[in-house]
């Protein structure tokens, strides 16, 4: 598994119904929320992600933002929706703000006083890395009914406490499954307290596969199948788990079939290291 932070190339800008034809570029501090009937505040956010390498799947995307003020009486709902429209902080009002898309959201928060605050946006980037939309940013808004609801957050570029994107991802197995009739490849993994796994496998075009998995070292590991619909949530194979002892070799087959699959591993004692090699055999 790999990770990027995608800092401080994202880009910020504020609207505000109170001041509609405002433009407040870059601005140290932003407010969000509702304020009043008359005074609603809206943040945009706009970030690359064509830094993260091709043919990757998307694990976890988390957006965080450090609020300085939130002196709210009780915990207020902000979203992060997708953007459906393109802007610019040079230019954005809120007389001319960007449509978004109201079912492209990320995580909702409850949130109610400063601190760090974070928001799972994985669904977001991975419709952008896919190219299933247009990657215009986002935009952060609550439901907006209740006053004195705002806050403000911290958008300093050059600050330890600016909005920063974090992206986990991980390689498309390049172990080509599908090509031909009956395929073969391998991959080596170290194991240590916690989980670690192999390459996601996209298997949906064969018609079986066996793993078969031996432990290089002499400690000890668990290891079990996992399976998932969309290469981005795995759950465990009912077969699982297995113990390999050590410099062994045992063999896996899936009991229920997905379309992508992997190994995870981990040594008994959480303590010692380990390696592994995995070989995946299939047919088409």
């Amino acid at each position: 598994m790999s990770s990027v932070s995608i800092f401080p190339q994202t880009v910020t800008a504020q609207i505000s119904s109170y001041q509609p034809d405002t433009v407040f570029g870059l601005c140290s501090t932003m407010h969000l929320g509702r304020k009043n009937e008359s005074s609603i505040y809206r943040i945009l956010f706009k970030f690359p992600v064509s830094i993260i390498p091709n043919q990757c799947f998307i694990l976890k995307a988390i957006l965080k933002i450090y609020i300085r003020y939130a002196g709210l009486l009780t915990p207020i709902a902000f979203t992060p929706y997708a953007l459906s429209q393109d802007w610019s902080f040079q230019t954005v009002t809120w007389n001319n703000q960007p449509a978004y898309y109201p079912t492209v959201a990320g995580e909702t928060k409850l949130i109610q006083k400063g601190d760090f605050h974070t928001f799972n946006i994985t669904r977001m980037i991975t419709k952008w890395y896919e190219n299933e939309i247009m990657n215009y940013g986002l935009i952060i808004k609550s439901e907006e009914l209740q006053d004195q609801s705002y806050m403000q957050i911290n958008t300093d570029l050059n600050s330890d406490l600016s909005p920063v994107i974090e992206i986990a991802y991980t390689q498309k197995s390049k172990i080509n499954i599908i090509s031909s009739r009956y395929i073969s490849g391998n991959e080596e993994i170290d194991t240590a307290g916690s989980y670690s796994f192999s390459s996601i496998v996209d298997i949906s075009l064969t018609k079986t596969i066996t793993c078969h998995i031996k432990n290089l070292g002499s400690t000890p590991v668990e290891v079990k199948y996992q399976t998932s619909p969309n290469g981005i949530d795995f759950i465990d194979d009912c077969s699982n788990p297995r113990i390999l002892p050590g410099h062994e070799m045992i063999w896996l087959v899936p009991y229920s079939f997905a379309k992508y699959g992997r190994i995870a591993a981990r040594n008994i004692d959480p303590t010692e290291t380990s390696r592994i090699k995995i070989w995946y055999e299939a047919q088409e």
